[in-house]
């Protein structure tokens, strides 16, 4: 009976010193979530910030079809049908929406012309010359931009395919079951110009195919599930200006930051982060970190670690958690130091 006493006496205690522990890291310390930049695998040197985004794609042979009217061509043809439709609206959505997703991502700044699309006189599936450097030159310095980004070659090649299938159902006599699939196979091919001699910067193509697919009983619910084949096949230049900027375009990741509390209740720095005000959450921990007792010296440096990651200089950042480290070893200091040096790696290796 003394040991079951003595047993619940110890786990008491226990359980004390952990609500105790967690009560004192809920105190002590604040969590904040912050956006940080991942890099993309083609992202454009720094020193271009804004381009001029134009269309060479588009020949004679491209047009503006009206999409009931080109319905009707796939159903006359029983809806079996693989065949190149060459969309000018298509590749013109191409340009407009790959302007939008770049400058939406906040690394770029976008122009797009009225007077947007090139003289092509060559077929469709070839890739023209590149542009020479008075062409770029004159386009980047009219439109003021660091850049010029040329769709050089767009395609849709169109794939239906409808079958029907009769069986006899013990209830309802004879039936009909329908099935009807839309493939699309895009290609997109983009250069990227910068002025000087030397113009061409870089090269970017994409192919992929989507896929559409649908069963029922009657015609008109199966045709109802499926797009269109003008909407699907501008769906398929939206997809293709998403691959491109998915290698253009750094995405923002969030991620869970924190820093230390000096007080209890109404903590200065606590108060000057929930405002955004880091200018001033920066002065309050800096007056900190001149402190004797090491403790709060230490706490105070991983903060303007934080602050100085929030302006964006990692290496005063690295600095300041370095002083932290060495002020009083913490295990969050080390890790935190590990992710800065992670990220300063990643930036380096896209200059």
């Amino acid at each position: 009976m003394l040991l079951l006493k003595r047993i619940w006496i110890y786990k008491v205690i226990v359980f004390s010193l952990v609500v105790f522990a967690l009560a004192s890291c809920k105190t002590n310390y604040a969590i904040i979530t912050i956006e940080n930049m991942q890099h993309a695998e083609d992202e454009l040197s720094p020193d271009i910030q804004s381009i001029t985004l134009m269309n060479r794609s588009m020949n004679n042979q491209f047009a503006n079809y009206r999409e009931d009217s080109l319905q009707m061509y796939f159903y006359r043809n029983g809806y079996q049908l693989s065949k190149v439709v060459l969309d000018s609206l298509a590749a013109d959505t191409t340009i407009r929406a790959l302007a939008e997703l770049m400058f939406e991502s906040g690394r770029y700044d976008v122009v797009i012309p009225v007077e947007r699309n090139f003289h092509r006189n060559i077929s469709y599936e070839l890739l023209p010359d590149t542009l020479n450097s008075d062409q770029v030159n004159e386009i980047c310095r009219n439109f003021n931009t660091d850049a010029l980004m040329v769709l050089e070659r767009f395609y849709v090649k169109t794939m239906a395919d409808f079958t029907e299938q009769r069986y006899m159902d013990s209830s309802n006599g004879q039936v009909n079951s329908y099935n009807a699939t839309l493939d699309l196979k895009y290609s997109a091919h983009f250069r990227i110009y910068k002025p000087g001699a030397k113009t061409l910067v870089k090269e970017i193509a994409v192919t992929d195919t989507i896929y559409w697919e649908s069963d029922d009983y009657t015609l008109e619910r199966l045709f109802g599930k499926l797009p269109s084949v003008k909407k699907a096949i501008i769906s398929a230049g939206i997809k293709a200006a998403l691959d491109v900027d998915s290698k253009l375009s750094p995405t923002w990741i969030s991620e869970r930051r924190g820093y230390f509390l000096f007080s209890a209740k109404n903590d200065p720095g606590q108060q000057f982060m929930n405002k955004n005000d880091y200018e001033q959450a920066e002065k309050y921990w800096a007056d900190l970190a001149k402190s004797k007792n090491k403790k709060i010296r230490s706490k105070a440096e991983y903060n303007l670690a934080l602050i100085s990651e929030l302006n964006g200089d990692l290496n005063k950042a690295i600095e300041y958690g370095v002083k932290s480290y060495y002020s009083q070893y913490r295990f969050q200091t080390e890790t935190y130091l590990k992710r800065l040096e992670a990220r300063k790696k990643a930036l380096e290796n896209k200059k």
